[in-house]
């Protein structure tokens, strides 16, 4: 947000530090947050905590006024800079710098203020003295509404230091300063944070579902009360940590008994409960072994190869094109490397499934060069679990009305690894389209056990209640869903569905505004549709037409239709009572036997308005739904 300045100070002859506002954000958010910064940092008095000389405001050249503070200029350099030369630090050093921050921690805590950014980068070394600096996103346990300058649902903090309950952007008090303090110290002792994986969505899903692993594995002459008491505050539940950071430095300082253990990891192998990019990584080594006894690979491959991953997280049009680039640099330095194949493959069908534009790439090839990449990769490793879950994937999109040959290959990928949340959940949606919603119920449940925050399970939970008619359980894991990642699209449009339903519509159209956001490309259509199914169903026909027409003059540039543009534009009709339109716009789909799309036509109650239309019940052909099923 701003521009650190060294200055002379004239009057006293001394040189201080001026923080300014970046004049682009200078607007009504960007100021206000920025002056408070400046009145939490100044209620703060402590010897570890860098004080506000002065403030004010200047006015640019061009107009714009930028606020601005004085603090004392501070001569040395920050802790990430130091763990940047040494990595590890001497057992005293860590304690010692550990326990000055958390001193100043606990006088912040006493004026109700919680930084919710502690990291190596915001703790800086003066000679012998430790400040914690940068209250930029503090926050006032006991805000009034008007200081609430975030939105609710949008996580603060940086990702690899802040605690669980801040990451899903939950209510955060002293605790999740404990927490981040205690993963700056972990890392300090074992020179790597407790949690990492190959983008922020993979560490926060390692930090909710594993608990952190003993120092003393990578360090054995770590004191036992100090590995306790750091593993203690890395606890995931906020009342499993100590009642204050004061109480952990007391933990830290314990005395040693010369019977007490030191903790060791449990025998066996650790499975981790990890999906996506991870999944493949972890698959990685064991190709690379099995492939070629003591074959190494290439560090820029797997570099490019994560950077692939990392891009195709995103979910987005640009996203998957640059995935696409970094993969295919990967493979040109080496074609006999499984998992870039795979994650090409996995870029290519959700090209597919979203309707995104490939340059170069017609959307009638996408299908084809996915099937090409994924059975090179099974080829060069049929062992990777996640490849089958890819090849069951593509082979569904290539013959969507017959899912029994895409779940061959995911039961495969299951028996090679059962502890895949990604497997379990695709398991689900064949089962669901084969017509046995309660066998799909049951595999999203168990790919929610095995990893907690799989928003995409999570999302389809809801949904799947929401087919069986349960909405209130449907609500439960829909919100679950938007807490864990309230960037999720799905899980956004799930939990509009799913407030319709219930009657809330005001809590409907949150969700379904917040999915326009989210969206792009074709998706954008479809949360249009969603903005206006809600306030059809809220009695709004007139502004529902106004929307829906919207939609479906963007929709020129998507051909041929996707199933679920064809369902959420139909939705809409159905709603408004406009049958005859509701039935073309279902028309649109060209593939009217796609047990998915049948899945939506026989559980969706929102077409519970064309039940009575012939030529919406001669739609209904495939698959029947099991008996007792809230499905038509």
């Amino acid at each position: 947000m701003a521009t650190v300045w060294l200055a002379d100070d004239a009057q006293h002859g001394r040189r201080i530090a001026i923080k300014t506002l970046h004049p682009e954000l200078a607007g009504a958010i960007g100021t206000d947050r920025f002056l408070r910064e400046i009145r939490l940092t100044a209620r703060l008095q402590h010897p570890g905590i860098v004080p506000i000389l002065d403030s004010g405001e200047v006015t640019l050249p061009d107009g714009t006024s930028v606020p601005w503070y004085a603090m004392p200029f501070l001569d040395g350099e920050s802790l990430r800079a130091r763990l940047t030369r040494e990595t590890q630090l001497p057992i005293d050093e860590s304690l010692r710098i550990t326990e000055a921050v958390g001193q100043a921690l606990a006088a912040a805590h006493a004026r109700d203020i919680v930084h919710r950014d502690i990291k190596p980068e915001n703790i800086f070394l003066s000679g012998e003295h430790v400040y914690v600096v940068d209250f930029g996103v503090a926050r006032a346990v006991a805000m009034t509404d008007s200081d609430r300058l975030t939105s609710t649902g949008l996580a603060i903090g940086t990702p690899a230091y802040m605690s669980p309950e801040q990451a899903m952007a939950g209510n955060v008090d002293a605790r999740s300063d404990q927490y981040s303090l205690a993963t700056t110290l972990y890392e300090m002792l074992a020179g790597e944070p407790p949690f990492s994986g190959p983008n922020p969505q993979a560490t926060l899903t390692r930090r909710l579902a594993e608990p952190a692993r003993p120092i003393s594995t990578v360090r054995s002459t770590i004191p036992a009360p100090v590995e306790r008491a750091t593993l203690r505050a890395l606890e995931r539940t906020p009342a499993d940590r100590f009642p204050s950071v004061t109480a952990f430095l007391l933990a830290l300082r314990a005395p040693t008994t010369s019977s007490e253990p030191v903790v060791r990891p449990r025998p066996g192998r650790r499975r981790a409960a990890v999906t996506g990019g991870l999944v493949i990584v972890a698959a990685l080594a064991a190709w690379a072994i099995a492939a070629n006894g003591k074959r190494t690979v290439d560090p820029e491959v797997v570099a490019l190869y994560e950077r692939g991953v990392q891009a195709y997280d995103r979910r987005t049009p640009a996203g998957a094109v640059d995935a696409l680039a970094a993969l295919n640099n990967a493979i040109a330095r080496d074609s006999s490397y499984a998992p870039a194949w795979n994650a090409v493959a996995k870029t290519l069908v959700r090209a597919y499934q979203r309707g995104f534009q490939l340059p170069g790439i017609e959307h009638e090839r996408l299908l084809q060069l996915a099937l090409s990449a994924v059975d090179r990769s099974i080829a060069l490793d049929d062992s990777n679990a996640d490849a089958w879950v890819t090849h069951g994937i593509v082979s569904h999109q290539v013959d969507p009305t017959k899912p029994g040959v895409a779940l061959r290959s995911v039961r495969r990928s299951i028996v090679i690894d059962s502890a895949q949340p990604v497997a379990w959940h695709h398991f689900a949606i064949m089962s669901a389209d084969s017509g046995s919603l309660s066998t799909g119920l049951t595999a999203w449940r168990r790919s929610v056990a095995l990893d907690p925050t799989y928003a995409q399970s999570l999302a389809f939970l809801g949904f799947a209640h929401y087919w069986m008619g349960n909405y209130d359980s449907a609500a439960v894991w829909a919100d679950s869903a938007v807490a864990v990642d309230p960037n999720y699209l799905l899980g956004r449009q799930a939990a509009s569905m799913i407030a319709i339903e219930r009657g809330r519509f005001d809590d409907a159209a949150d969700h379904a505004d917040a999915a326009l956001k989210l969206s792009d490309g074709i998706e954008r259509i479809n949360s249009m549709a969603n903005q206006a199914l809600v306030r059809a169903r809220a009695g709004n026909p007139h502004l529902a037409r106004a929307i829906l027409l919207s939609a479906e003059v963007s929709l020129g540039g998507y051909r041929p239709v996707q199933s679920h543009t064809a369902v959420y534009l139909a939705e809409v009709q159905a709603a408004v009572g406009d049958v005859p339109a509701a039935m073309r716009a279902l028309g649109l789909y060209r593939t009217p036997r796609d047990a998915h799309f049948q899945l939506h036509l026989r559980c969706s109650p929102t077409f519970t308005p064309l039940e009575r239309d012939s030529a919406f019940r001669a739609m209904l052909v495939i698959p029947r739904p099991a008996p007792g099923q809230h499905c038509r």
